[in-house]
């Protein structure tokens, strides 16, 4: 595994633990569980250094289920669909490879806001999270915190690439 990669595990383990820690802080403010998919009804994408190992896993799952795999490619190609391509029965068919991206959501998160990108982070979440409490500070991720890092690895990895839609991993 290169160096790239490894950072890439890290950052992934990092969030993860965050995640859990913010559940075990506060298990009422947290309606995520599994066949819970409304953050996975948008289209993202990825920078290659996330895409190649979502690769991988669509791989070797060609392998283990291939019946899974075309239908993974069949919503990949339906252009009208709003779910992530890789969500099959309401589960991420590539969950251990997942980009970072969908392993914060349902986590409160802090990001610029809208109206003063200069001024203080406002805090966002999942409408079905924290309904009747406030997320507590040690529970809210800054982006900038992960998304800074995954840039770097990315030009690092592949430098002046894109971004790729993880539709088009999918469909591949």
């Amino acid at each position: 595994m290169s160096h790239i990669n490894e950072h890439l595990v890290t950052l992934r383990a990092r969030v993860d633990a965050h995640f859990d820690a913010a559940v075990a802080r506060t298990p009422a403010g947290f309606r995520c569980q599994a066949g819970c998919d409304r953050c996975c009804h948008q289209r993202f994408s990825v920078f290659e250094v996330e895409a190649a190992p979502i690769r991988e896993a669509l791989a070797a799952l060609e392998h283990a289920n291939p019946a899974v795999r075309q239908r993974i490619r069949a919503q990949a190609h339906d252009r009208e669909a709003i779910a992530c391509a890789l969500l099959v029965d309401g589960r991420c068919s590539v969950y251990e490879q997942r980009p970072l991206i969908c392993r914060s959501h349902g986590l409160p998160v802090a990001v610029p806001d809208a109206q003063d990108p200069d001024g203080p982070l406002a805090v966002d979440h999942c409408p079905l999270n924290f309904q009747d409490i406030a997320p507590p500070r040690p529970s809210v991720l800054v982006l900038d915190a992960i998304n800074r890092p995954l840039a770097v690895l990315a030009e690092l990895s592949s430098p002046g690439a894109g971004r790729t839609a993880l539709a088009d991993l999918a469909g591949g």
